[in-house]
Formats: structure tokens, C-alpha cells, sequence
């Protein structure tokens, strides 16, 4: 993958004030079928179970086990030249952390599904970072093979946060975050991810239009806000 483009959004230039920083990156698959197979190496890598304890690392492993199954065998084992509904998802959620682990060193968190109770899903936020500000990150991903499906995971997150699955969430992500982001998260200072495929001919016009959304301007009241468009 590579990162077409990154940048830090002045909102006042569109006549918007508020204290979040907003950031905007455009990230390019060069390689389905490379993308594919670190996808299976980061969902099969465990290593964010055994530094916990014994009862969290049993429980834990249990839950991501059939999850692991269905989406490596089913899902990414499948993957040719051609991306898929199903994989898009996926795509677009890793490849979004990655950009945020490149280029504002970002920790990534395993993703939802794997440490969520049912087997695939997941009834809230497709993934997680903690930024290096100490904030939890929450991401929703949206794939769609011909189109830029920005609104759609920026409506998602708004509903997410006014049912509140960031604070439902914080029970489980007491396990993966620092001390100082779940303090933060406690504190009501957090950041979101709107992360979609990116299907147009004029790439700045889609962040344009999606910077001015209702819902972007809802999330702006929040710490950080991230548009990640993934063009495959």
C-alpha cells in the first residue's frame, strides 16, 4: 500500500471553528493479493492475547478462535484480483490503521471482531487505534466496489456514539490501551476513524464533500477526527 497523501485540515478555511484536529490521508493498494496475505498474518498473530493475564488470555482466545477461522478460510484465503464485498471491509479497516501507524504513529489494536463475543459482526466500531496523544481512536470502515461510501461510515459513527458503544466498548479496551487513553476515554477526550473505499476520478473533491457533512461537523466537537480514503 502506499500513502498518496496526508494532511491536517484547517476547518476555519471552511468556515468552521472548533479545537479538533482533522486529518485527511489518501492511502493506494498497489498489490490485492500482497494485501491479502498480511491481513491473514495480522488477524493469525495472537501476541496482543499472551500479555495478558491467564483469565483474560483463555477467555480471549476463545472468542477470536472461530472468528480467525471463518475470515482467513472464507473470506481472505479467497482473495484473487478482484476485491470483494466481504474483503473490502477488512482492506480498508488494516489499511487504515496502517496509514495511521505510518504516518502519525498510531498503535494499532487487534481487530473488534477478534476480541468481541460473537463470532463475526461485531455490533460497534470495526477497529481501533491509540494515537501517540493517548487517545483511543474509534474506527468504522465502509467498502463499496463503485463508490465512496464516506457517509455511510460517518452516520455510522455518529449512531454509534449516541448509543454509546465507545463507552460500552471501554470494558474490553481496558486490555489494549494505555492506562493514560483509558483515563482520557473516561474523561470524554477521544478520536474517530471514517474509513472508506475511494472510487472517483477527483479524490479531493470526495474529502471535500465529506468534511462537510453533518455528521463529520458532529464528530468535529470530539479530540480528533480521521477521513481515510482506501483506493484500490
Amino acid at each position: 500500500m502506499q500513502i498518496v497523501s496526508a494532511q491536517k485540515i484547517d476547518m476555519s478555511h471552511h468556515g468552521i471553528t472548533t479545537a479538533c484536529a482533522v486529518y485527511l490521508i489518501h492511502v493506494k493498494i498497489l498489490d490485492i493479493k500482497k494485501r491479502a496475505k498480511s491481513i491473514i498474518d495480522t488477524i493469525t498473530n495472537r501476541s496482543w492475547i499472551t500479555s495478558l493475564g491467564p483469565i483474560d488470555r483463555v477467555s480471549y482466545d476463545a472468542r477470536a478462535e472461530k472468528t480467525i477461522k471463518k475470515i482467513v478460510e472464507n473470506i481472505l484465503m479467497k482473495v484473487d484480483d478482484k476485491v470483494t464485498s466481504d474483503f473490502g471491509e477488512y482492506l480498508v479497516s488494516d489499511s487504515a490503521g496502517n496509514a495511521l501507524n505510518i504516518q502519525h504513529g498510531h498503535t494499532k489494536i487487534a481487530l473488534a471482531e477478534l476480541w468481541k463475543e460473537q463470532a463475526s459482526g461485531n455490533p460497534g466500531f470495526d477497529f481501533h487505534t491509540e494515537s501517540s496523544t493517548e487517545l483511543i481512536i474509534y474506527g468504522e470502515a465502509k467498502f463499496k466496489t463503485s463508490d465512496s461510501p464516506y457517509t455511510l461510515a460517518l452516520d455510522q459513527i455518529v449512531n454509534f456514539v449516541d448509543d454509546k458503544k465507545d463507552l460500552m466498548e471501554l470494558t474490553d479496551l481496558k486490555n489494549f490501551c494505555s492506562a493514560n487513553a483509558i483515563t482520557n476515554a473516561l474523561n470524554h477526550k477521544k478520536g474517530f476513524i471514517a474509513a472508506f473505499s475511494l472510487n472517483a476520478v477527483d479524490h479531493n473533491k470526495i474529502f471535500e464533500k465529506a468534511l462537510k457533512t453533518a455528521s463529520a461537523q458532529k464528530l468535529m466537537v470530539h479530540n480528533e477526527l480521521y477521513l481515510i480514503g482506501v483506493q484500490v
